[in-house]
């Protein structure tokens, strides 16, 4: 694309913007921003190129308001700032620079040939949102947007959290990490040697919580100190402190007891008879959009023998607030677009080839995070182009390499690692499938997966198995949930008179064989490719999130249909399921099977 089809894509008349601008009812005045003011921290950081000062009326006020566009607009809302950002006190929405966030501009769809109509639409909105916050009717909106103002707190500290949040006052700990930012040698040179060294934060329910986000035993308790966690009750309204003067002991106090229950009060009094000379909570505030924000203050300076500065006798020399980082599960977890409801559950995968892994990956993004893999292959150079292991786990065992990528990438997540084949687990008992929630077969072995499925079948109480598999060429892939005495994998098996075994989902044609070998017959190997993998992975990991969700409960056979030119000029056959459109059958059930017929 050439630099001219760029600047006409963000080309517009400038004339139109001022006469937006200008004849907007609510402007009094305009003036044009000097160069200068526009290389000022508040426009460099927001990329500002064009702005004006607008003089206007805010709740009957006169009132400063620049109106700014960046190097995109008008693809790109204009941004307009409050000036000084406290005039009015601390508004909703309007930040320390004096940003006004009148509008989110994520999937927004702009009328940007319309350049009049988006320059009195933008201040509308900006004077909006400030006369809300005047008027207090939009002060709910502090608790949405309460961790963001938090931030902009003087000399604030970070800290990061892995403590889950609850409904009940706890007990959490504090770790206090210092470390040289030299690293831990001391330098005899004055020049190097470092006046500060660095403090990290981390705050934790337990031992297991450091464990499951660090994936790691630690030899020993860390030495730590006990840190009030203090849940407030929802709906009323807490104002951020002014970025340049933090709460002082009474305003703390104050904040947190308007904010509890009588039974709350009753359950902190034990925790406030005493105290250590440095003192921390964490107050959870609930956000009306849901979840909540989680806030520390430090006490520091507590004298011997005086009770918690929450404590209406206690005291303390010096209070400061804390940014918590958070990196718990009930955060990250949908944050990242995952389901919380499948963090409790366990699922036994059985096969980590080019499939079993891409179903490994999806289901613990997905939530999963108790994933039992059992596999006996090794990782080999030929499995680079289809699998998600790469090359620097080559000669791992598969299921090793799966461990190590996935917790390596994911907190939380713990996979146990199962090196062996199926038939030697079940023979040393290390898995029993009523532990589980569900089960997934991707080992690509009818065979052993048939027998898997008669033994499965008699445990009765045993977790749904959900098989999945790919056919050769890319002309498709199938998921199939199994439930006791109602499908089986065998129901897709049956075996006429006279006639030899076939898989009923299949969409090639009858006794074909489909391996290739490129370099003897140690090589053998199905064709397929890494999308053809990944779109089964998908299929498979969908059903199996709404099985373990409950939004699926009947056995179903799912299927999905690729193009089959290749698979044709290879000389081979398709079956007349390949035909049809039915690529979702709910009733597979063959009332003739053996194994799950009653």
């Amino acid at each position: 694309m050439s630099v001219l089809v760029l600047l006409r894509m963000f080309d517009f008349d400038e004339s139109l913007l001022l006469e937006g601008i200008s004849s907007s009812p609510l402007v009094n005045s305009v003036t044009p921003l000097h160069p200068k003011k526009l290389s000022e921290p508040w426009a460099k950081g927001r990329s500002i190129c064009r702005g004006f000062q607008l003089e206007v009326t805010v709740s009957g006020a006169p009132t400063i308001l620049y109106f700014c566009i960046d190097k995109s607009f008008p693809v790109s809302i204009p941004v307009l700032f409050l000036t000084p950002w406290d005039v009015f006190g601390i508004v909703p929405h309007v930040e320390t620079d004096g940003f006004i966030c009148y509008a989110q501009e994520e999937g927004i769809l702009l009328d940007s040939e319309n350049i009049i109509g988006l320059a009195q639409e933008a201040i509308t909105r900006a004077v909006s949102v400030v006369e809300c916050g005047i008027a207090g009717t939009n002060h709910q909106d502090f608790l949405d947007e309460f961790g963001v103002y938090w931030g902009r707190t003087t000399n604030i500290r970070t800290a990061m959290s892995l403590v889950s949040p609850s409904i009940a006052i706890k007990e959490v700990s504090l770790y206090k990490q210092v470390t040289s930012p030299h690293g831990k040698g001391k330098s005899n040179s004055r020049k190097n040697r470092s006046p500060k060294k660095v403090v990290h934060w981390y705050l934790y329910d337990d031992l297991a919580s450091l464990n499951q986000y660090f994936h790691f035993t630690p030899d020993h308790a860390p030495k730590s100190s006990k840190v009030l966690f203090i849940p407030l009750q929802p709906g009323r309204v807490i104002v951020p402190p002014h970025p340049a003067t933090f709460w002082d002991l009474a305003e703390v106090r104050r904040i947190v007891f308007n904010n509890l229950s009588d039974h709350q009060k009753l359950e902190l009094a034990p925790f406030l008879s005493s105290s250590t000379p440095e003192e921390m909570i964490i107050l959870s505030i609930p956000r009306i959009s849901g979840g909540e924000t989680l806030i520390g203050i430090r006490f520091s300076g507590i004298k011997k023998y005086r009770p918690h500065p929450l404590h209406q006798e206690g005291e303390a020399a010096e209070i400061s607030p804390f940014s918590l980082t958070r990196r718990d599960r009930e955060y990250l977890l949908p944050r990242g677009g995952s389901n919380l409801a499948l963090a409790q559950k366990r699922v036994l995968l059985l096969g980590c080839g080019a499939l079993g892994g891409y179903i490994a990956a999806e289901l613990t993004r997905a939530g999963v995070l108790q994933l039992t893999v059992l596999d006996e292959d090794t990782l080999a150079a030929d499995n680079y182009f289809r699998h998600l292991l790469g090359r620097k786990h080559l000669g791992k065992p598969k299921v090793i390499a799966l461990k190590e990528d996935i917790e390596g990438r994911l907190p939380y997540v713990e996979v146990t690692a199962l090196h062996c084949s199926l038939e030697e687990a079940l023979e040393r008992h290390q898995i029993q499938p009523g532990e589980f929630d569900l089960i997934i077969s991707a080992l690509g072995n009818p065979t052993v997966e048939l027998a898997f499925n008669n033994w499965h079948q008699a445990l009765q109480s045993a977790a749904p198995a959900l098989f999945t598999w790919l056919e050769p060429y890319g002309i498709g892939g199938h998921a199939v949930l199994t439930k006791f005495r109602s499908a089986c994998l065998k129901c897709l098996y049956p075996k006429p008179a006279d006639e030899d075994i076939f898989c009923r989902a299949s969409f090639a044609g009858k006794n074909q064989k489909f391996a290739k070998n490129i370099s003897g017959c140690r090589n053998v190997f199905t064709p397929f490719g890494s999308l053809d993998a990944m779109k089964t992975a998908e299929l498979a990991t969908r059903l199996a999130i709404g099985t373990l969700t409950g939004s699926v409960s009947a056995p179903i056979m799912l299927s999905w249909k690729g193009d089959a030119t290749e698979f044709l000029n290879n000389g081979f056959t398709l079956s007349p399921r390949y035909g049809s459109d039915m690529l979702e059958i709910e009733n597979f059930h063959y009332p003739e099977c053996p194994i799950c017929h009653e």
